[in-house]
């Protein structure tokens, strides 16, 4: 197990991540649902802060998300949860198993259920979401797949200070 996370982790660095620190205008978003009219007016409000938000991108299916991804390589993906539990599920395990850059995962919820606890960095409810709750929570993602990224390389790196903290 230990090998294979080091071999994933090997061509992450943290001068990469600091580099890439999170500026207005760095945002690419991937908008992934199944529902044309709410995915459309997602992006309605996403595009009003299009000085805020380098790129926005919709898909429709599982392919066209993987597609997208490599054509445009968004840094935020938003993923609508009506697209079903088993779905969802695949395209979060397929999104946090690319070895590509982060990529956050902000889950818009219709109901105040819990489906899916891991692999999601933030979460937002659909009623009342408009543009600026949308970018924040986005941001906060983002911020939150860093620092999970970070972790993670200082762990993997040998510097093993973070796992003595928790034993």
């Amino acid at each position: 197990m230990f090998c294979i996370k080091q071999r994933i982790m090997k061509g992450f660095k943290i001068k990469n991540l600091e580099k890439r620190a999170v500026s207005n205008n760095e945002i690419s978003v991937l908008l992934v649902g199944n529902n044309p009219i709410e995915m459309s007016l997602i992006y309605e409000k996403l595009h009003l802060l299009k000085h805020k938000i380098r790129n926005i991108e919709t898909a429709f299916s599982h392919e066209d998300m993987l597609r997208k991804i490599k054509l445009v390589n968004p840094n935020c993906l938003l993923l609508d949860d009506n697209i079903g539990l088993n779905p969802l599920k695949a395209i979060v395990n397929s999104v946090n198993q690319l070895g590509t850059e982060a990529i956050s995962i902000t889950l818009l919820k219709s109901h105040n259920r819990q489906e899916i606890t891991s692999g999601v960095q933030e979460y937002l409810m659909k009623e009342g979401a408009d543009g600026i709750k949308i970018y924040n929570a986005l941001r906060n993602a983002l911020k939150f797949k860093k620092t999970q990224q970070f972790f993670r390389i200082k762990y993997y790196s040998g510097k093993r200070k973070i796992k003595r903290m928790f034993i």
